[in-house]
């Protein structure tokens, strides 16, 4: 399997020069105001794609004892910023999701000699449509700097075929079906890896193939998942998963969540009924 393309920076620039919204965090949040915005864009940078799902209330348990704050007072500060026109609104308020345009602007240089290019506001969008956090209205938000505007989609966009970013959209659809059975980490995975744009950005990966068959290309992605993807990148963990069959019998496994997707998928008659919860090492 080929190599993921990387989408996270090690440094970003910071200002010394203090503005009127930094002003303003830390006269009212004193030292852990300005200390939480600071540990937000190192989670930013550190972050797949530069943003941050505060949906989950671990998430955000997680984060406040990181910024060594409060839930409460962490989404006063974030709320602020996002007043402040620091984060973006649409998605904070709608999916509690950080987007930072300024921080986006200012990591641009780390990914000049790279093939892939940072993500961008409209491609977050279809990024998250893709995994069913968000759906794409006939509105698309665009945002530089601290302004942001919605720019409707007029018939001639629709029309025109060389709209990466629609057809990007369309080929997240085709990948919908699937959700469900090889969960949204690999279809993430697989949709970020094969809508890499060319060097000019006119098509991406996936276009550029001879011959396509989703269901296969996603079959042979898990195989190789599972075969090769533990030991290069020792993430995901391996647990033993216990499973019973209609036509009586018992078997034990041990798998990563998405080859126990994968195997449910392929003997459709297997039923869960244990898993362990210690993290268990692969042969």
């Amino acid at each position: 399997m080929a190599r993921k393309p990387k989408n996270t920076v090690e440094y970003f620039p910071f200002i010394c020069e203090d503005g009127n919204k930094m002003f303003y965090i830390e006269e009212t949040y004193g030292n852990d105001g300005f200390a939480t915005f600071v540990k937000l864009l190192r989670e930013l940078a550190k972050k797949e794609y530069h943003y941050l799902d505060l949906s989950h209330k671990t998430t955000l348990m997680y984060l406040a004892a990181k910024c060594k704050v409060s839930k409460e007072v962490l989404e006063a500060i974030i709320n602020d910023l996002v007043d402040l026109g620091k984060f973006n609104s649409i998605l904070w308020n709608e999916n509690k999701i950080i987007w930072c345009q300024d921080f986006i602007d200012s990591i641009q240089d780390a990914y000049i000699k790279r093939n892939n290019k940072c993500m961008t506001l409209d491609g977050l969008f279809t990024l998250l449509d893709s995994l069913g956090v968000r759906k794409l209205s006939k509105s698309t938000l665009k945002g530089t700097g601290n302004t942001q505007t919605i720019l409707k989609y007029t018939k001639e966009k629709e029309n025109k075929v060389n709209d990466i970013e629609e057809r990007k959209l369309k080929f997240a659809d085709t990948l919908k079906p699937f959700l469900s059975v090889y969960g949204k980490d690999m279809i993430f995975d697989f949709y970020c890896y094969w809508t890499e744009p060319n060097k000019s950005n006119t098509k991406f990966k996936q276009e550029l193939q001879k011959t396509w068959d989703t269901k296969r290309r996603l079959q042979t992605w898990c195989d190789n998942d599972s075969k090769f993807g533990n030991k290069s990148k020792g993430k995901e963990p391996r647990h033993e998963y216990t499973y019973n069959f209609d036509a009586g019998g018992t078997e034990k496994n041990k798998f990563t969540e998405s080859e126990h997707l994968a195997y449910l998928a392929k003997y459709k008659n297997a039923k869960l009924v244990y898993k362990s919860k210690s993290e268990v090492e692969s042969d």
